[in-house]
């Protein structure tokens, strides 16, 4: 009788067993975590920063994801600490616990922690990723506080004239057309764009978003991309400004690969990467493909002349013969930042002015066109 009990008691057991471990299956599925979760560049910058000091002031790796879980500004990202967390505590390494996470985390953050791992420098690699993403950053708010100015100036220039188009133009025509005054050539020419814009202006509207959603979609595409570029390199200050931050993208992070312990040969396939730049990248495609067959890296940048200045050959030129590439290409990047903003201040230095006379003389045509038929009407009163 007791075994007869038995039997349905452990069928009922095993049951709960599995119902508990299909539950506890369910609960460890993250909802929002994994490959979905996107870190914004100035986080990522705030996250290894904290991490580096706290590593390098002794503080376990398991307790440095602990406090970054409570972290305020960082409560988002509360599931991914907690489960890389989770990782170490089980043994896990920081490099596979940041490849759990693919979205946030890119292949060649990884490669670098991994590297760092292996040559006991942990804590120095992660400064390093720190300086490169905030290196980026700055270029990036340089060029955006730079050109606020010129787009805010462009953005109010064309809204003044589509107002004095549509609204002062057709007053200013109907009074004279009362008085039967005899209109300018410039005038009448205002007026039938005024009149285009009215009967015509939602069907110009629609072109031009379709010309930006065009343009927009040749981007995206690998060979609209290089053409485009192609065509900005011909504009000679436009192609000194982008050559050098392309430039720039690629030596700062050959640098941090180099200085976390790559050697050249395996630093050079994740560089291509980090470039925005598809002419660049390319480039820098061949010289991996040339240094794996064994060619000096300064005479093959040498060869590339059009894409690496003289001034960067040079300097690893001197890095190769000293056997201090790594430190060459500190003086290659401060080089290339000082060119960036060298160059960005000329750009915006010739955008400016070139906008503002511009605007200027629009406005001005504009005025002219609309009070020129007064002065006749005046002088004819007059006689």
């Amino acid at each position: 009788m007791a075994s007869s009990l038995t039997i349905p008691h452990r069928a009922q057991k095993q049951k709960k067993q599995g119902l508990e471990g299909l539950l506890q299956r369910l609960s460890e599925i993250q909802v929002g975590g994994g490959a979905a979760v996107r870190i914004r560049r100035k986080d990522l910058v705030y996250i290894f920063r904290n991490l580096a000091t706290l590593l390098a002031n002794g503080l376990s790796l398991a307790k440095t994801l602990e406090t970054l879980c409570e972290e305020k500004s960082l409560k988002r990202y509360r599931d991914l600490f907690e489960s890389m967390a989770r990782h170490v505590t089980r043994g896990s390494t920081l490099s596979a616990a940041m490849s759990e996470w693919p979205q946030s985390f890119s292949e060649l953050m990884v490669n670098q922690i991994r590297i760092g791992e292996r040559s006991g420098a942990l804590s120095d690699t992660i400064a390093r990723i720190a300086s490169q993403l905030e290196n980026g950053a700055n270029i990036r708010a340089t060029i955006v506080k730079k050109l606020s100015y010129p787009c805010l100036l462009a953005t109010a220039g064309a809204g003044a004239l589509t107002f004095m188009l549509l609204y002062v133009v057709p007053t200013f025509e109907k009074m004279y057309s009362d008085s039967g005054a005899e209109l300018p050539a410039i005038t009448q020419f205002l007026i039938e764009v005024g009149r285009l814009l009215t009967t015509y202006g939602w069907a110009i509207a629609l072109g031009l978003v379709g010309l930006a959603a065009a343009l927009i979609s040749t981007w995206r595409q690998p060979a609209g991309r290089q053409l485009i570029e192609r065509i900005a390199f011909k504009v000679p200050i436009l192609e000194s400004w982008l050559r050098s931050v392309a430039l720039l993208q690629f030596t700062d992070v050959l640098g941090n690969l180099m200085e976390s312990g790559f050697n050249l040969a395996d630093a050079l396939p994740h560089t291509s990467k980090a470039v925005s730049s598809r002419l660049v990248r390319d480039s820098v495609e061949e010289l991996q493909s040339a240094i794996l067959r064994g060619e000096r890296f300064s005479r093959e940048l040498e060869k590339r002349a059009d894409i690496f200045p003289p001034v960067v050959t040079q300097l690893v030129i001197i890095g190769e013969r000293t056997g201090t590439l790594p430190a060459a290409t500190q003086h290659i990047r401060q080089h290339l930042r000082r060119e960036v903003d060298r160059y960005t201040a000329l750009l915006t230095g010739a955008i400016e002015p070139v906008m503002t006379i511009g605007l200027a003389i629009s406005i001005g045509g504009i005025l002219l066109a609309v009070y020129l038929p007064m002065f006749d009407m005046i002088g004819a009163m007059n006689h």
